[in-house]
């Protein structure tokens, strides 16, 4: 969400100061356009298939919404201690059907139920947080070879309008529209680069950081349930993850 606030708001200033400085129809150049967006596309698609490439976005998209289960690590703890009574009382198919608000925790539930044995559901887990990791990655290359791509092309472009200028010096009325493709494509690339491919590329980071560590500490949660543990224990063994605020995710 605030994701695309900043970025809605860094291409607004942008605009404004065009606006102000003179009128948008200066910073308007179709070439300089085609350049920047279009050999940053192309050339991204030639390093990721067109579907990495769309999964890059989703991931941008996914990483800047809100959370609406919940994600309060020390609610997910006093959870994991009462289902740890209840199970070490009556066992573990005294919770079957027991909901903790959290879709990973909920869906760890589920699997630990059937799981043969706590290897399996270590495994399992496992497997879940390298995902979110695999895909985290593979999105912020996505975006990161965009963020890269743009300002090469912005400076493409310079290049070439400046041939162009240098070629027809002779030509006074060529001189203007060479330039404007010389300094716009620079210019093109830099806002696309820093005001939405490189943003993105960082909340993916984010993302990726405080969903671990939350799915981690619920691993954890799980394979005490699994194996009967103390509560007291499990609390000990929690506790330096929630000692980081930083890694609390937003809510809705």
């Amino acid at each position: 969400m605030f994701m695309f606030v900043g970025i809605t708001l860094a291409f607004v200033f942008i605009i404004l100061a065009m606006i102000i400085g003179g009128g948008l129809g200066a910073f308007i150049d179709v070439p300089s356009f085609l350049i920047v967006i279009g050999g940053t596309a192309a050339a991204t698609i030639a390093k990721f298939p067109p579907k990495d490439v769309g999964k890059g976005f989703k991931t941008a998209m996914l990483a800047s919404k809100g959370r609406k289960d919940i994600s309060d690590l020390n609610q997910l703890v006093d959870t994991t201690e009462e289902l740890l009574k209840k199970t070490r009382k009556e066992g573990l198919i005294s919770i079957e059907g027991q909901s903790s608000g959290n879709d990973f925790y909920d869906d760890g539930l589920a699997y630990m139920l059937a799981a043969p044995d706590a290897k399996a559901l270590e495994r399992y887990l496992s497997d879940q947080i390298q995902n979110v990791i695999n895909q985290a990655q593979r999105g912020k290359a996505v975006l990161d070879a965009l963020a890269d791509a743009a300002p090469a092309f912005g400076m493409i472009g310079t290049v070439i309008g400046l041939i162009l200028m240098l070629g027809n010096l002779d030509d006074p009325s060529t001189i203007g529209p060479s330039l404007a493709v010389a300094l716009l494509t620079t210019l093109y690339g830099a806002i696309v680069a820093n005001a939405a491919f490189i943003p993105m590329a960082e909340k993916i980071s984010s993302w990726q950081a405080v969903t671990v560590h939350e799915r981690e500490m619920i691993a954890i949660c799980l394979m005490y349930i699994k194996n009967g543990e103390s509560p007291m224990i499990m609390r000990e063994a929690v506790k330096p993850y929630l000692t980081h605020d930083f890694y609390k995710l937003p809510e809705v």
